[in-house]
Parts: C-alpha cells; structure tokens; sequence
C-alpha cells in the first residue's frame, strides 16, 4: 500500500537526482512512491532516472509536458497514488532517516491538509536552520513570515491539494505560496519544530527572489482582499527586498575590496 507520493522534478541535474533518491531509500518508512518528472534534459539525468525506476518498482518516470516547474509538479500530482504527497526538488533531500515517518504520523493524527516543518541551506557558506514552534498555523501567520516554508519540507494531504486546483501556474515562482494558504483555508494546517528537508540554495526561486517577494504580495492582496492586510503586505514586501538590496550591496562592496 503507497501512503505517499514523493513527487520530485528534475532537468539536468543526474548527480541532484541520485541525492534525492538516496535521501529516500534510507527512510524508515517504506510505503511510498517516487515520481520524477524529468524534463528536457542535456545530461544523463533521464537515462540515470530510468535506471532507478529499472531498480526500485515503487520510482516511476515521466517526461515532462510543459515548461514550468509548478506545472511538472502538476503532473507528478495527477498520476500519484498515495494518501500524501510531498515535492522534493532534485538535489534536495531529507534532513534525517526518520523525517518521513514522523511526519506522516502528525499528518495522520492531527487530520489537517498540510503539515509545515523547518527546513536547512546546505551547500553554502551560511548554512542555517529555519524552524519554529510547533502550533496550528493560520493562513495571516503562514502569510507573513518569510523563512515560514518551503514546498521541500512540507506533507501535503494529495486530496486537499486537488480539491484547490492542484499548483496555479500563473504564479511562476510562487504558486506554493498559494497552494499552501488555500489549503490552510479549506483543510486546515499544522507547524512542527523538525527540520525535514535540507535544501540547497541557488534555485530558481533564488534567483528571482525580488519576483517570489512580488508575486506573494500579489497573492496576499488576492487571498485576503482586505485594504489593511494588503498595506501590511506592501510594507512587508518593501521591507523584505530592502533588505535583500542591502545584503546584495554590502556583498559587492566586500568583493571590490578584496
């Protein structure tokens, strides 16, 4: 019996693939299934994908129909099986063995649509926990806090992401902003204080990061439709690239002056 689908995108990236596919199998939980959507790629990444699916009959591959992440994730969606699903970017994985287990017993128990856990930067000069206590969580406090999550370190419950539409692929780099807020609306969530994905930096989100700060204000004001949230949401916003812009100039003087 698959409990969870473990929905994993990848395009030219072999070596990110295996990671993430090692990460997996040495989960103490074993009802699950991988479904890497691959997209065109230049590298090995589809041939190395096709040998884990030759391995493990619980991986299976498809190749990618469209052109977006949010809308291979769609894919991956569709066909799964499981009771949950959960996206892990390819070159991410998860922070200890038992990270799938625990958080499939929160899920279970607490009968909320998703469950939240902190996450790890790895791979960079300031690697760095994001983590906070565990509580329900309303959609104005998952709205407002800016390391509050990530798809990577999130259980989503596959029926409350389909009863929403599945990933809005309007919003090219923050439709699981989104996803996350309508499911809080209709299916309820929860935060824990477990680290379950250790991500690395330099994603797409990243380098769009001014457009994810955009793209969530644009989300806010369309979720809430409420003139107050949405002038917190413009300061929030402000304040957030401000503060980027800052880091990034502080960065580059560092540089000049070496």
């Amino acid at each position: 019996m698959i409990s969870v689908a473990i929905i994993t995108v990848v395009k030219d990236d072999a070596g990110g693939l295996i990671a993430t596919h090692s990460s997996l199998i040495e989960q103490t939980f074993h009802e699950w299934e991988m479904l890497i959507v691959v997209g065109s790629s230049k590298d090995s990444t589809l041939s190395i994908a096709s040998e884990l699916q030759a391995q493990d009959r619980r991986v299976r591959v498809l190749e990618e129909k469209g052109q977006s992440i949010y809308g291979a994730m769609n894919e991956g969606l569709e066909i799964a099986n499981g009771e949950f699903a959960w996206f892990m970017n390819a070159g991410d994985r998860f922070a200890g063995p038992d990270v799938l287990a625990n958080a499939i017993n929160e899920i279970t128990d607490s009968g909320v649509g998703v469950v939240v856990g902190g996450y790890g930067i790895i791979g960079s000069l300031r690697e760095k926990n994001y983590r906070y206590p565990s509580k329900t969580l309303s959609q104005i406090a998952f709205a407002f806090n800016r390391r509050g999550g990530c798809h990577q370190a999130m259980i989503f419950r596959t029926k409350a992401l389909r009863n929403i539409g599945c990933f809005d692929d309007s919003y090219s780099l923050a439709s699981d902003f989104k996803a996350v807020l309508e499911v809080i609306r209709t299916a309820g969530a929860r935060r824990v204080n477990e680290v379950y994905a250790l991500v690395e930096p330099g994603g797409l989100a990243d380098q769009g990061i001014f457009t994810v700060h955009r793209q969530k204000h644009q989300i806010r004001r369309r979720v809430f439709r409420n003139p107050i949230v949405t002038a917190a949401s413009i300061l929030w916003t402000w304040a957030a690239q401000s503060k980027i812009r800052l880091r990034i100039h502080l960065r580059n003087d560092v540089k000049s002056n070496d």
